[in-house]
């Protein structure tokens, strides 16, 4: 479909696809200008929107917590360019992320360890090592994790700080919205209670006796909780019920740990972005608007406050930390294309197609859980508009928008899918042994490449033939 001139207002910004001597622009840079100067298909990042996102999390979640401070850790995981992590760093914010090769990423970013928050399940002594030396902050997703950080931690002469990751018991029998990666094994919705209860991230309370043991060791010092609850709903009943049961057991965990109390309670993410296209296939969800950052945090931050004290714990003081990622990132990117051909075919029944030079494979979930992912086009006038698939160049349906109507689309023509900043470039994959776009970083007419595009001896760069299969290639 086409996208409206309102319909990604965000930030009390202009939609970042706006126009320039009539055509498509991002900006203020034409997008066939940077598509022909970087290459296409191309990934493209708003540097001042990323920035506004950001500060905007920011004050929302401080606004809603006034008793402590509030950091902000982006995913890396969304978004695994180093530069765009630079921006956030200078904004104030920290890391969420997973193993050795994102805190790397971190590093190189100059994100301040202090704010830093190595996640994930089964991590290696050599990223609890890495972190510990870095003075960053693990969370611990095992009592195992405790071991090591503490026996890294005697090696290296410098105290472990430690979060542990809780799994909040979720009694509301509420519908997912459908995610594709959650669906229930009868083709039904899944129920959140049972999807969170089978997610495997953080330490079964059976542990915890375990870990307390490990509270008077000079080598360790436990200093906060962590959460996440991933993306199932926007409804903010939901959101208000799982921080309730978060609360509730901090408070089971500093009864078991003899009155311990966490300074810092980190609340995760999963926060839908504006347009988000999740469970739209599902009739009972297809009415929903996701709401503001900032509903998300006076709902979050109300429900933990009031159910912290009733358990008789104090919020004076402590960290609240939030770790957006699809949020902050996907409405700041914008993917451009370029029109390779446009086919009509009469038989069996009318139909047509416009094809371009990216695919599915770099836009995960486009096309397949996104039904009305926005498009824009370059020309917008011609000899008529064409209702016809928008697809990519591999060889499967990589169907990208269906049935849209396209204005006169010729060869060369170039197109913009909005909101592609999370998770689109950092889960391309080379289907096809197609190498992956650049990413080109955007600001007040200027733009720098950021990532650049790969090649096929880049695609084809861990291969090795055999000595035996080299030589009688080489007949």
């Amino acid at each position: 479909m086409t996208i409206s001139t309102a319909q990604y207002v965000e930030d009390g910004r202009p939609d970042l696809l706006t126009r320039v001597d009539g055509r498509l622009a991002i900006e203020g840079l034409r997008a066939d200008e940077l598509v022909a100067r970087f290459g296409s298909p191309l990934f493209v990042v708003s540097e001042p929107a990323l920035r506004a996102r950001a500060r905007r999390v920011q004050a929302a979640f401080a606004a809603a917590w006034p008793e402590g401070p509030v950091v902000v850790l982006p995913a890396v995981k969304a978004s695994t360019v180093v530069a765009l992590h630079r921006v956030l760093a200078q904004e104030g914010c920290g890391a969420d992320l997973y193993g050795g090769a994102e805190l790397e990423i971190a590093v190189r970013a100059g994100t301040d360890p202090d704010r830093i928050s190595v996640n994930g399940t089964a991590k290696d002594r050599p990223t609890i090592e890495r972190a510990i030396a870095l003075g960053a902050r693990i969370t611990i997703d095992d009592v195992h994790e405790v071991e090591i950080a503490r026996d890294a931690a005697r090696a290296l002469g410098r105290p472990a700080r430690l979060r542990v990751r809780l799994r909040p018991e979720i009694l509301l029998d509420a519908p997912s919205d459908g995610n594709a990666m959650i669906a229930a094994t009868d083709g039904s919705v899944l129920r959140i209670k049972d999807a969170y209860g089978r997610y495997k991230p953080g330490v079964p309370f059976d542990d915890m006796a375990r870990i307390g043991r490990s509270l008077d060791a000079p080598e360790i010092e436990m200093i906060g909780v962590h959460m996440h609850f991933p993306r199932h709903t926007t409804d903010l009943g939901v959101i208000g019920h799982v921080a309730d049961r978060y609360a509730a057991l901090i408070a089971e965990l500093s009864e078991l740990w003899d009155g311990w109390t966490p300074r810092q309670i980190d609340v995760g993410g999963g926060f839908a972005p504006p347009g988000d296209p999740f469970g739209r296939r599902n009739p009972s969800f297809a009415h929903r608007t996701p709401p503001p950052i900032e509903a998300y945090a006076s709902t979050i931050a109300e429900h933990l406050r009031t159910g912290l004290a009733r358990h008789g714990i104090d919020t004076a003081g402590r960290q609240l930390e939030v770790e957006p990622g699809r949020s902050l990132f996907g409405p700041v990117g914008v993917h451009l294309a370029t029109v390779l051909n446009v086919k009509r075919q009469t038989r069996p029944f009318p139909h047509a197609w416009v094809e371009t030079d990216t695919t599915q494979h770099f836009l995960p979930g486009v096309g397949q859980e996104w039904d009305d992912f926005p498009v824009a086009f370059d020309r917008v006038a011609g000899d008529g508009e064409l209702t016809a698939d928008v697809v990519g160049r591999s060889c499967m349906g990589d169907v990208l928008a269906s049935d849209a109507p396209v204005p006169a689309p010729v060869r060369g023509d170039v197109l913009a899918f909005a909101s592609t900043g999370a998770y689109q470039e950092t889960s391309a994959s080379n289907f096809n042994a197609l190498p992956r776009p650049a990413t080109v970083l955007v600001d007040s007419g200027q733009a720098h490449l950021v990532r650049r595009a790969e090649t096929v001896d880049d695609v084809l760069g861990r291969d090795a033939l055999p000595a035996h299969l080299a030589a009688e290639a080489a007949r």
